[in-house]
């Protein structure tokens, strides 16, 4: 520990020598709390957020766990800007220089040719800028020129993402080997199978699905067979539900596409929890936000930092929180979370100094 430190006690504030890395096992030799291999203090808000949108989802207010929800792409595309070449004229140069910028508008403002390179650039501006017929157009000139695997694929997600299944499915048979095709092709089935009717999606499509597919992500924001399927099932529910038509079939149907999900990430079973809340059945949130507030709130409270004076007002409020909703009421638990989440020093990633009382600590830069 010569001129510095080996570790830092989030507890009690200080300083350690180590014979052993932190993290292994390490524990601090004034208090005994874990000694966490970097700083564990700057998630303290993000923890406690998600056991608020937890909380909210459980009383009925899906927003808050929604907004920290992943936004997973339906269908995959590839929007690489085509490369220039030795002698091409300076107009294309100048549009394909345009595209890998991201100046859009400058690209569309070349002049058209027939160059399937420019005709890609083009398409890929027009995708960027939200103009889908366009990009679908600028596609179809880039394989008029010859076939094309990414023309394929980018013209197939874009058909796909419009609901013209039938005419994705041609192009994304023939879109390639490469992740985002495979990934494509296993989600056209997956919206095949639940647009085929309104009763269960077909097993078969839904292995051919995984099959196409490959080794599900546990990735937070990566799609899934399973985290697709719940998303189509919970929005023709709610569509549904809003046309008058009973829930008890749609209920049934997502109870059993719970077991397709590949994962139980805090990411996963927050979906489950969304999606219940969103059709009406407050019952199936709870299910599954009860207990996983438990394991948010026992986290929070494992926390180093939280285990010192310097944050007893924070611990405190977790505390009482997971005993409002232990008792069955969520919206009293997050009503003991709020000054805990108001706090200015977790909002700037940083916590009470123990040593002087006045001043808070925080990281500046990691390496």
């Amino acid at each position: 520990m010569a001129g510095g430190f080996d570790a830092w006690c989030e507890s009690c504030q200080s300083t350690q020598a180590l014979t052993g890395a932190p993290g292994a096992g390490a524990r601090c030799g004034r208090c005994g709390a874990p000694l966490a291999a970097w700083p564990r203090f700057v998630e303290l808000l993000g923890e406690l957020q998600h056991l608020d949108a937890v909380l909210a989802a459980w009383a009925g207010e899906a927003g808050p766990l929604a907004t920290l929800l992943p936004e997973r792409p339906r269908f995959l595309t590839d929007l690489t800007p085509p490369a220039s070449q030795a002698g091409d004229p300076a107009p294309l140069r100048d549009a394909l220089a345009a595209v890998a910028r991201g100046d859009w508008r400058g690209a569309l403002a070349a002049p058209t040719t027939p160059d399937p390179r420019l005709r890609a650039a083009r398409a890929i501006a027009h995708e960027r800028l939200g103009e889908r017929a366009a990009a679908i157009a600028d596609w179809d000139a880039v394989l008029a020129a010859g076939e094309d695997a990414r023309a394929r694929l980018a013209r197939g997600a874009l058909q796909a993402s419009a609901g013209r299944l039938a005419e994705a499915g041609a192009d994304l048979e023939r879109a390639g080997d490469s992740a985002a095709a495979r990934w494509d092709r296993a989600a056209w089935q997956v919206h095949e199978a639940v647009r085929s009717g309104a009763g269960a999606p077909e097993p078969a499509r839904l292995a051919r699905a995984r099959a196409e597919a490959g080794e599900a992500s546990s990735y937070w924001s990566d799609p899934t067979v399973g985290r697709l399927l719940w998303t189509l099932l919970v929005e023709r529910a709610i569509a549904a539900r809003a046309a008058g038509a009973s829930a008890d079939g749609a209920r049934a149907l997502l109870r059993q596409a719970e077991s397709e999900f590949e994962h139980e990430t805090f990411w996963d079973r927050a979906m489950r929890i969304v999606g219940w809340t969103r059709t009406g059945a407050p019952d199936q949130a709870e299910r599954i936000a009860a207990p996983l507030a438990r394991e948010c709130a026992d986290a929070l409270l494992a926390e180093p930092a939280l285990a010192g004076a310097a944050l007893a007002e924070v611990a405190n409020a977790v505390t009482a929180a997971r005993a409002e909703f232990v008792a069955g009421d969520p919206a009293a638990a997050r009503r003991a979370l709020a000054g805990a989440l108001a706090r200015t020093d977790l909002r700037r990633f940083r916590i009470p100094c123990a040593r002087c009382g006045r001043g808070s600590i925080g990281v500046e830069e990691t390496t």
